[in-house]
């Protein structure tokens, strides 16, 4: 009788980036941090040389300063703003991590945030009174994530809290419809300091990105077993 082999075990599933010895995540969160303590020993304030190098301008690209594409994205308009990214990245960076992988997820958000600087320029060339100041964060390439996620996630039931106390439930599709409907309005009323133009632009471009790198939403979830 021929000898019969026992099935080989599964393979061990990959390491989450929450538990992993290195994440890109992490890696942009201590970044972002490192670079606005060296960001705030030159003085915040467009009027000095380091943000005239570094934050993303009109007059900057049209100088020739094409890193500025990447550099804005690290820079930050004060601790509350850079506090708030932070938050916002690893609230869900990780997921996205474990979800595209590290060069992927590294991909759309850097392109997310190029794609974002591009808008906001392009308003800044037609409307400057309104878009002609400079823009900095990371919040453009935040909003490509989260517009990854709700693509990918459409149709999986999120818990949010609204003003961080009452408890409700939304799906991720119509939370991009809201936040995009949200940035469309900010940009047309164009009113305060906040970059809705580089908003809207890193939610088109998660979407396009994701496309190009061909991941497919998520089935609905079927029902759970009893």
């Amino acid at each position: 009788m021929p000898p019969t082999s026992s099935p080989s075990p599964p393979p061990p599933a990959p390491a989450s980036c929450r538990t992993a010895w290195f994440s890109v995540t992490n890696a942009l969160l201590v970044a972002m941090f490192v670079i606005f303590v060296w960001q705030i020993r030159h003085d915040l304030g467009w009027q000095n040389a380091f943000d005239r190098r570094y934050a993303l301008s009109l007059t900057g690209i049209r100088q020739g300063m094409w890193w500025q594409f990447l550099t804005y994205q690290f820079l930050h308009g004060g601790w509350f703003h850079l506090v708030g990214n932070l938050l916002f990245l690893n609230s869900f960076g990780p997921d996205m991590e474990d979800t595209l992988g590290r060069r992927r997820f590294l991909l759309l958000f850097l392109g997310s945030g190029v794609f974002g600087g591009a808008v906001h320029l392009l308003g800044a060339q037609m409307a400057p009174e309104y878009f002609g100041a400079p823009v900095v964060g990371a919040s453009a390439g935040l909003c490509g994530l989260l517009s990854a996620m709700c693509a990918i996630y459409s149709e999986e039931p999120m818990d949010l809290r609204l003003f961080m106390i009452i408890p409700f439930e939304i799906r991720p599709k119509y939370l991009l419809l809201f936040f995009a409907l949200f940035t469309i309005g900010g940009a047309v009323l164009a009113r305060g300091k906040v970059a809705h133009l580089a908003h809207l632009g890193g939610l088109v471009g998660g979407l396009l990105l994701l496309n190009l790198m061909s991941v497919k939403a998520l089935p609905p979830p079927g029902p759970e077993p009893k």
